[in-house]
């Protein structure tokens, strides 16, 4: 068609409308969502070609690791703060995987790898992705705008690899700025929810692992080591390993296969018990649908008191309704026709419910009255989870009562000690039950906002026996056994008006 023709026939104000709508679109999209190269340096144009290389020669690859200079960092091997290469071996590179990690980069350069052949050609089973701490960082691009960013390359990856799972991490923890802490929690707590429940998107947040005692461990970042020091962004050789543990059970779960290292070696460094996961082990009941349940329930009823727990609570009674009900006439004697939710979940641990109330559990609530019986389950290791110290297992509860108040602040919040087990005072779990409990009583003897209530010797006969006609499994109360617990929730004041 001859130019003078197009014009005429309405060429000029297609191409106006266009332009239009595209300038609109700029103007919407943050830079964090626009595919952006950095092809003016050399060494990313270089490494750039270098994976097309990879991504050619790989198509089978099972498995990748997506990010910035974090995920990058795993191709060095400069002892003893940046020797990745032992932990990208064990955990990675004996699986097949690609490292498509490029130091600095942020969403937007990300989106234009992507857009630009790094995944072109491979069906992997899972690929891991860790991005947007640039996005905060040196891009100096707010919380939402990270999000978003973050978004357009889930969505990305969803479209050029179909059947592939995804594992998304939640930014690491770092010291640069109150500034950018604030946005980087912000971004995680959006990740959360947003793909908390996503069927091909697994949310994993391991932030907990760089902390002590609440605070971050900047020991465990190779920056601070700097001449002059820098603030706390990249994990060293140490950090490296223990996020790399701490990924292994849901990558392997993901990959369908055992993981790298069995369960009971992984994570000692680590306390698995504040890293948010969802369920761990199989039961009689379908968790997921409990918990979507549990989110409809709770926007219906508007609950007066709010129980969480694991089977112990799960099985007492109330709603949303459980597999069975072992203590009915107990929990209406207590509660009578108040509005009580019940956030039981049978064989859950601490990380477990962590999973759950930044899944949106309690948002929107407003109870005057929290009750929280968890931490059992964290002292009995299976295939899935190890094993927890007793410490490490006062610290997870300790976490929920963190995440409960920052959410419910008006709430009285009564802490339950842990049950005890076995028949026999003998039981291998007595002493570390008791254990846990004395660290509790001490952590929340002088805190006038959590009261802190341990029954378990109502529970025990003289000989420290725990009686089958209150716990016939030596784990779960029955009707009787109920019983004792509503009465010690009544005289602490909870109950029917």
């Amino acid at each position: 068609m001859k130019l003078r023709h197009w014009f005429a026939s309405g060429g000029l104000l297609w191409l106006l409308l266009s332009l239009w709508a595209f300038a609109a679109w700029a103007d919407d999209v943050p830079a964090s969502a626009i595919p952006t190269d950095r092809l003016d340096q050399p060494w990313w144009a270089q490494r750039h070609a270098q994976v097309l290389g990879q991504v050619r020669a790989n198509p089978q690859a099972p498995l990748l690791l997506i990010g910035d200079s974090i995920t990058q960092n795993y191709d060095k091997a400069k002892a003893p703060d940046e020797d990745f290469q032992p932990t990208w071996q064990t955990f990675y590179g004996a699986r097949g995987a690609i490292n498509l990690g490029f130091s600095a980069d942020g969403t937007q350069h990300l989106l234009w790898r992507l857009d630009h052949g790094e995944v072109d050609g491979l069906h992997p089973k899972v690929a891991m992705l860790l991005i947007g701490t640039n996005n905060t960082g040196w891009l100096q691009q707010n919380a939402e705008q990270t999000q978003l960013g973050i978004d357009a390359v889930i969505a990305k990856l969803e479209q050029k690899l179909p059947d592939t799972r995804i594992l998304l991490l939640g930014l690491l923890p770092s010291d640069i700025s109150a500034e950018k802490s604030r946005a980087d929690a912000e971004v995680n707590r959006y990740l959360a929810e947003r793909y908390g429940d996503n069927p091909r998107v697994t949310y994993l947040d391991i932030g907990s692992i760089f902390l002590r005692d609440g605070k971050l461990d900047t020991a465990r970042f190779y920056d601070t080591r700097f001449t002059p020091a820098a603030g706390a962004l990249h994990p060293d050789s140490v950090g490296q390993r223990k996020m790399a543990e701490a990924i292994e059970p849901t990558l392997a779960r993901l990959l369908g296969e055992p993981p790298r290292l069995p369960i009971a070696q992984l994570g000692t460094a680590i306390n698995t018990a504040l890293i948010p996961v969802p369920w761990l082990e199989q039961d009689s009941y379908d968790w997921l649908a409990r918990h979507h349940g549990a989110l409809a329930t709770a926007r219906s009823l508007n609950p007066e008191i709010v129980m969480i727990g694991d089977s112990i609570t799960h099985f007492w009674s109330g709603v949303p309704r459980g597999v069975r009900a072992s203590g009915p006439e107990a929990w209406q004697w207590l509660y009578g026709e108040r509005r009580v939710l019940n956030l039981g979940f049978g064989w859950d641990r601490t990380q477990n419910v962590l999973w759950r109330l930044r899944q949106g559990e309690l948002s929107g609530l407003s109870p005057h009255t929290v009750v929280i019986n968890i931490g059992t389950n964290n002292l009995a290791g299976t295939d899935r989870a190890r094993t927890n110290t007793p410490t490490e297992v006062a610290a997870g509860v300790a976490a929920i009562v963190t995440e409960v108040r920052a959410q419910l602040p008006e709430a009285k919040i009564i802490l339950m000690g842990i049950n005890p087990r076995g028949r026999h005072r003998n039981d291998p779990l007595r002493a570390p039950i008791k254990e846990t409990n004395r660290l509790l009583a001490t952590k929340y003897s002088r805190d006038p906002s959590i009261r802190f209530l341990d029954i378990g010797e109502r529970f025990l006969q003289e000989d420290g026996t725990l009686p089958e006609t209150l716990f016939p499994d030596t784990t779960h109360p029955n009707e009787a056994g109920y019983r004792i617990w509503s009465q010690a929730l009544r005289e602490a004041g909870i109950g029917a008006p």
